[in-house]
């Protein structure tokens, strides 16, 4: 009698005719689609095209923080300009400190930081914007001769020291000569804060060299004169002149110097002669 046992591995064998419909399926199946490259990682535009734009953008960028620092420079008078420069290098060398512990942060984290120093620094230029323009600027200015109501003497930098001689003047409204003059082998020019003035500037370069030209003072009230020269203003080459009188248009005072010039000594105001 033979004993029939089955055969397990035998009874495996139906496996293959089961998975051949399986097989037909995933054969069936149509191939992912191949991932979208970024248009910056596209072989040409990463080989040309990136080259030539960055440097642009820099650029541009310098520009535009250049500008807006100097609107920051140029608006603040006095020690205000060392104290902001201070600021902005001690604000550079924190930002460069944590950007380079960039791994440790997250890539919000450095948008954020990145995008609050620019904001601040390009609105910081914006707002100052109006106090950073020429303040001597006008569309006009007075010829440097012509009638006035007196000449005024301003000695630049007397005894070698970055000063004005005389710093305070008291004068009436109206036109004025003004006449600067080197007191040492040093540059230095004359400039007025206040455009109305329809001053034209003065610069001295040799000792001993006199320029002239006129001034309008249209209203009482100070009137700011400085040396423009990088430095100087800061270390204290300044003066006020301070007016006083009924306010006049530029007709009325050329009518007012007109008719004073001939008769005037040349002498206007308090404190007007400075000292030749």
């Amino acid at each position: 009698m033979t004993d029939e046992t089955p055969d397990p591995e035998g009874a495996a064998d139906p496996a293959p005719a089961e998975s051949a419909p399986v097989a037909a399926e995933s054969a069936a199946i149509e191939p992912a689609p191949p991932e979208r490259v970024p248009f910056w990682q596209r072989p040409n535009v990463d080989r040309y095209l990136s080259p030539a734009i960055m440097p642009i953008l820099v650029l541009i960028a310098i520009l535009v923080y250049v500008l807006n620092v100097s609107r920051v420079f140029l608006s603040a008078h006095g020690h205000t300009s060392v104290v902001v420069g201070s600021f902005l290098t001690l604000v550079i060398l924190v930002g460069a400190t944590v950007l380079s512990n960039a791994s440790r942060l997250r890539s919000q984290t450095i948008v954020l930081l990145t995008a609050g120093f620019l904001l601040v620094m390009f609105s910081s230029g914006w707002l100052v914007l109006g106090h950073s323009q020429i303040k001597n600027a006008s569309s006009s200015v007075l010829p440097a001769d012509g009638p006035s109501q007196g000449t005024i003497t301003i000695i630049a930098q007397p005894g070698a020291a970055l000063t004005f001689a005389p710093s305070s003047l008291s004068l009436k409204t109206g036109i004025y000569t003004v006449v600067l003059k080197d007191g040492a082998n040093t540059t230095h020019t004359l400039n007025f804060d206040q455009s109305v003035t329809l001053w034209a500037g003065l610069v001295v370069s040799n000792q001993g060299e006199t320029l002239h030209s006129r001034i309008f003072f249209p209203a009482n009230g100070p009137y700011t004169f400085y040396c423009a020269v990088p430095g100087h203003r800061a270390a204290g080459m300044q003066g006020v002149i301070q007016v006083t009188g009924p306010p006049m248009t530029l007709t009325q005072a050329l009518a007012a110097a007109g008719n004073s010039s001939g008769s005037s000594g040349g002498s206007g105001g308090s404190g007007g002669s400075g000292g030749a």
